[in-house]
């Protein structure tokens, strides 16, 4: 160690002597091209697909099978009961108990998991690789042989209605209940979180029907990564899945309607509350769009990381608030651009000035090259470090596929964000980010908040619940 410190010192002086200016930073490296493992894929006669990325670095396995439809494909009514009933999945089949279940998973050295998003109904698992049978044994018999016990289903409307009321203490879960509800208005997406009434509706014969609606192998993929080799996973594949029947699979749900060309602002009540949450956006461009990836690269440049414009404004340099992000949300049928920031109560007219000025400010002039550079780096090296893992790979497989974006998708993903010039983000800013279409939603005391927020729109603020009503 001594050694090897002073050869560093005595190298110091030749390499500063050569020009290397300490007071700047490296100059950063091209990165290489970004492409995810080679795939295989294979649809069995009953309609389920199957892709294998083969990963002989560790004697691992990860499998995710989803099937199209998810909490979107219900009715508002049972706002709730897609991810119910897929949570519900492993608690209970034919054979085996949730303990059992439990036990079976650690016994291959792995767990097993379910859920549901808007647009979609999945169940993963993972396992060591010389334990792959018992692996598919099991994830055969949660999708196929589900029971959904009484006892687990009122558990499961017990932890629900206790689960939401933690939830709603929270400012900024309300507030994402009320933007979803508003910004997709008349939508299915709009009715994503539970309800009250929702989940009293929650029943066993609800969660059968559910079950019988969502999960099918009729447009349904499942994904596996990891130590196995094509003839192997046929053969696992075609024991435990090729026996499984089904109807067909949910509709899509309908393209998400063209908002209204003007601001609105919805207000709700936390009376006395010392701070208040605040979510904007409008309905944006697709992963598929043309300019997506301007889309993407701009929005890292306006609050999508740490060092981003809305950080060093709005949090660093005026203290309005402590984390203030932007973001992008992807369902099938649409793409959200948001931002969302807790911030003091006496603060929320000065912070909205700030973020409505760094719109226009992007807007009209775009990003910096140095800004843009930043971040397509940061974008690209998340993607690259996604990858590292098999449930990385597996869930990046699995979303190009639920949203129907191309083959060679994440292949080229890199190159793209690589390409975005300043010229195009600020025209993707122009395009995509809309502050006067729009909505604005905030929740917190509205004795204090309800004249500001006035300030900001034409139209009158609107009072909801906590359900966005």
């Amino acid at each position: 160690m001594i050694k090897a410190f002073a050869l560093c010192l005595a190298l110091a002086p030749a390499v500063t002597a050569a020009g290397f200016d300490m007071s700047k930073p490296p100059e950063t490296v091209p990165m290489r091209p970004v492409k995810l493992p080679p795939r295989v894929e294979w649809r069995l006669k009953n309609g389920l697909s199957v892709v294998l990325v083969s990963d002989r670095r560790l004697p691992m396995i990860t499998a995710i099978l989803a099937a199209p439809g998810g909490e979107a494909a219900l009715p508002a009514e049972d706002a709730g009961l897609a991810d119910a009933t897929a949570d519900l999945l492993t608690d209970g089949t034919k054979g085996k108990s949730s303990l059992q279940i439990s036990d079976a998973a650690e016994l291959y050295g792995g767990e097993i998991s379910a859920g549901a998003s808007p647009d979609a109904t999945y169940v993963e698992t993972s396992a060591l690789s010389d334990k792959a049978d018992a692996m598919f044994d099991l994830l055969s018999e949660v999708v196929r042989e589900p029971s959904f016990p009484e006892a687990e289903v009122a558990l499961r409307k017990a932890n629900m209605q206790a689960e939401l009321e933690e939830e709603r203490a929270e400012s900024d879960f309300l507030s994402g209940v009320v933007f979803d509800k508003k910004i997709f208005a008349g939508h299915p997406y709009a009715a994503g979180t539970p309800t009250d009434a929702s989940i009293a509706r929650l029943n066993r014969a609800r969660a059968v029907a559910a079950y019988q609606k969502l999960l099918s192998p009729r447009g349904a993929i499942l994904v596996l990564v990891g130590d196995l080799s094509p003839e192997r996973a046929k053969t696992l594949v075609a024991a435990r899945f090729g026996v499984w029947s089904g109807g067909e699979p949910p509709a899509d749900v309908p393209p998400v309607p063209a908002p209204k060309a003007e601001r609105s602002i919805y207000l709700l009540d936390r009376p006395k509350s010392s701070q208040a949450s605040l979510v904007l956006g409008n309905v944006a461009a697709r992963e598929d769009n043309p300019a997506y990836f301007d889309l993407l690269v701009v929005n890292g440049v306006l609050g999508g990381s740490f060092s981003s414009r809305l950080v060093r404004d709005v949090r660093e340099k005026k203290g309005f608030t402590y984390d203030i992000r932007s973001g992008l949300e992807h369902r099938l049928t649409a793409s959200v651009f948001s931002i969302r920031t807790p911030v003091r109560t006496e603060v929320a007219g000065p912070a909205l000035k700030e973020i409505f000025a760094q719109l226009k400010d992007i807007r009209e002039k775009g990003p910096s090259a140095d800004e843009l550079a930043q971040a397509e780096a940061y974008i690209a090296g998340s993607f690259a470090r996604r990858l590292e893992t098999q449930h990385g790979v597996a869930s990046a497989v699995l979303h190009q596929k639920i949203m129907r974006l191309p083959d060679d998708y994440y292949d080229t993903y890199v190159e793209r964000v690589l390409a975005v010039t300043p010229a195009s983000a600020a025209r993707a800013a122009r395009t995509f980010m809309r502050p006067d279409e729009m909505t604005v939603v905030a929740v917190g005391d509205a004795a204090g908040l309800r004249g500001v927020l006035a300030g900001f729109s034409a139209k009158p603020v609107v009072a909801v619940d906590r359900d966005g009503d």
